[in-house]
């Protein structure tokens, strides 16, 4: 049986994706998350780098957000990997800016604080509005307090295009406020295949079951 892992995104962490892994594990799925260091990109990129080599077998690789970016390093030249999501996803071509291609800065509900180590934290009253549309909000409210601050650098640009060779597929959220529609459909035109959901930035919450019916037909 493939092996599904999942990426989150900036300031989150591996408890994103417990309504989507314990649904696919009581079916029997081998799926598992991550929890990035946040200790910088590369450091992010190797330490799942290390996650695949280590599940043997084949691989599918969920990436969401900022996740999107690291899958697209860490799975270059590991023949195990078989296939790449990337859901609402940073997917970019190696060296292209981030902030030439989708505006994010302009457009984006995400409000920021940075330290003078360059750790950022989204302020609360913005967390719902950017990440939560359409959420439950109780999970919503839990989840804030579960954020995580994110090394803001670690954006910057794209880095590893493991997408080239193997089989993509972008998932388009319409609803999005953190990553624009239009960018990710921007985005969306490196992948080999191109799913759109009418939802927020964060369908593991709003709808798990529609990221469930995803995984359960990519492995096949």
């Amino acid at each position: 049986m493939k092996s599904i892992i999942l990426v989150h995104g900036a300031w989150h962490g591996s408890w994103c994706w417990e309504l989507v892994e314990s649904r696919m594990a009581n079916e029997g799925f081998k799926i598992s998350s991550v929890d990035l260091p946040f200790t910088g990109f590369n450091d992010d990129a190797a330490f799942l780098s290390n996650v695949i080599e280590e599940a043997g077998g084949e691989v599918v690789l969920l990436g969401h957000s900022y996740g999107g970016m690291v899958i697209s390093k860490a799975a270059e030249g590991k023949e195990n990997v078989c296939h790449l999501i990337y859901l609402c996803a940073i997917l970019l071509e190696h060296g292209q800016s981030m902030g030439r291609s989708t505006d994010l800065p302009e457009e984006s509900k995400i409000k920021i604080e940075v330290d003078e180590n360059l750790l950022s934290v989204v302020q609360r009253e913005a967390v719902i509005p950017a990440f939560y549309e359409g959420v439950d909000p109780k999970l919503a409210e839990a989840a804030i307090d579960r954020l995580r601050p994110f090394p803001i650098d670690a954006v910057n640009v794209g880095v590893g295009e493991a997408w080239r060779e193997i089989p993509t597929t972008y998932v388009v959220c319409k609803g999005d406020a953190a990553i624009p529609p239009h960018s990710q459909y921007e985005m969306s035109a490196l992948a080999d295949r191109v799913v759109e959901w009418n939802c927020g930035h964060s369908p593991f919450f709003s709808n798990p079951d529609l990221v469930c019916d995803l995984l359960r037909e990519i492995p096949e």
